[in-house]
């Protein structure tokens, strides 16, 4: 429709530009030169009509024969420029004056001793033919400066059309620029509030990954948190069994103690109390009382540990930028793995790499999907997943998770980190993980790689620069 447009608009300019050169050409074409040239030739003709006229005078007393003077010239050039003055009747009188002029030049010529001059009646007279051109000439300038005075009124009354063409033009653009703008801002106000909205859906996404993340993560870490506390609560079941007994302990010692700093004791009563307290402290279980209470306090200690583990991952957006050791990442981030690994085997070729400068929880993030990913895409009987850290250059680190799965296929790997993409059953993955990951990297200034060949396993590198992007930091 545009394009419509745009050919109509073009097509009505180039008319109007095309009618308004016409009717300027038309207004000038008068030729002002050619009509004063004309005249130029018609008095050279006159003049040679009178030399011819007084040859024949002399010839009255002379006899012999005359040769006029030549025309040709003067008429070829009264005719060209008598041409471009369009008249009606100017071919006629041109005619007209060039026969009489060859008549008259032949007669001329036959003056001789034998003919003599009253024969010559009958010559053509060549005066009157030049006025009636000279009169045709007049009318044809006066009639082409009429033609050229009408162009230029038509074209003063068409530029002025034109000109209240173009202001109706500029007045309805005007018009239609005050509309476009408010509907341009208008535009611009939703199209705000639809960014503003789709940021909104944006960090829901992202939250819902990240519940999505967490919910899987508790869910095997539920299994993980039983040992522990069943160590803390068998050790204050233990407590609180012991706690009668270590409280009659401490009765019955109270209870010698007084027997021996009475001043009258009883010996067989003194004898008596001292089995008593003697077989309460032999008895074993408050030996193991201690054991108990170890075993409890390393169950809290584990517990202390998961806790800390989770906190580096209970948010996804931008973190605090610090230099990090990306080992001591990878071992949290394994720890946290834990229960999808399950029974596979994970091996860890840690290389030589300087403390990076990321938003840890960020990066940590990133390491729990490719980790839980290359889980999921192993058999835990003998599925194996292995951690290569490396320098890529003097300036990037590489983060290589590589397993043994059945690789991914050609023609789904570019889509891996689109938005929503996922190869997993209904209800099993939200395709955002790798998505996410993409972008947190891309954030930090590095790239996440991709290698898979279907039936050798899959490699993700994460590359991220040793020092932080300053967009990051900000």
């Amino acid at each position: 429709m545009r394009l419509v447009r745009a050919f109509v608009y073009g097509s009505v300019a180039l008319i109007l530009g095309m009618g308004w050169a016409f009717l300027y050409w038309q207004s000038g074409a008068i030729d002002l030169a050619a009509g004063n040239a004309a005249r130029s030739a018609l008095v050279q003709l006159r003049g040679i009509d009178e030399r011819w006229n007084a040859q024949l005078a002399a010839a009255r007393f002379a006899s012999g024969r005359l040769e006029p003077a030549p025309f040709d010239a003067a008429y070829a050039w009264l005719e060209l420029q008598a041409l471009r003055l369009p008249h009606a009747e100017l071919g006629r009188a041109l005619g007209a004056v060039r026969s009489a002029f060859e008549s008259k030049a032949s007669l001329l010529r036959r003056i001789g001793a034998d003919d003599p001059l009253e024969d010559l009646s009958g010559l053509v007279a060549v005066a009157p033919r030049l006025d009636r051109l000279s009169l045709v000439l007049e009318h044809a300038f006066d009639d082409a400066l009429a033609r050229a005075e009408r162009y230029r009124a038509w074209l003063l009354y068409y530029s002025a059309g034109v000109l209240v063409l173009v202001a109706l033009l500029a007045f309805a653009l005007r018009r239609a620029n005050v509309g476009l703008e408010e509907r341009v801002r208008e535009r611009t106000r939703e199209l705000e509030r639809a960014m503003e909205e789709l940021k909104q859906s944006q960090a829901m996404l992202v939250q819902s990954e990240k519940m999505s993340s967490l919910g899987q993560m508790v869910a095997g870490l539920a299994h993980e948190v039983n040992t522990p506390l069943a160590y803390v609560k068998a050790s204050l079941e233990a407590v609180r069994t012991r706690a009668g007994e270590a409280g009659r302990l401490a009765r019955e010692t109270q209870w010698l103690l007084e027997l021996l700093q009475a001043e009258k004791t009883d010996e067989a009563a003194l004898a008596a109390q001292f089995a008593t307290v003697r077989a309460l402290l032999q008895d074993k279980r408050f030996e193991s009382l201690e054991a108990q209470l170890a075993d409890g306090l390393h169950g809290i200690e584990q517990l202390g540990e998961l806790v800390a583990s989770l906190k580096d991952f209970s948010r996804l957006e931008r973190g605090s930028v610090a230099q990090v050791d990306l080992h001591q990442g990878i071992e949290a981030t394994l720890r946290i793995a834990q229960p999808q690994l399950g029974k596979r085997v994970v091996r860890k070729t840690f290389g030589q790499i300087p403390p990076v400068s990321c938003a840890p929880s960020q990066i940590n993030q990133v390491l729990l999907n490719l980790i839980v990913n290359a889980a999921q895409a192993t058999r835990e009987a003998d599925g194996a997943i292995e951690l290569r850290t490396s320098m890529r250059d003097p300036d990037h680190v590489a983060i290589d998770v590589i397993d043994n799965g059945p690789g991914i296929a050609k023609d789904v790997l570019p889509k891996i980190f689109d938005p929503f993409f996922t190869t997993k059953a209904v209800g099993k993955g939200t395709g955002l993980g790798l998505s996410i990951s993409y972008r947190i990297v891309q954030r930090h200034g590095g790239k996440l790689e991709v290698e898979s060949r279907p039936g050798a396993g899959t490699r993700f590198t994460v590359l991220l620069p040793v020092n932080a992007p300053q967009a990051l930091a900000a």
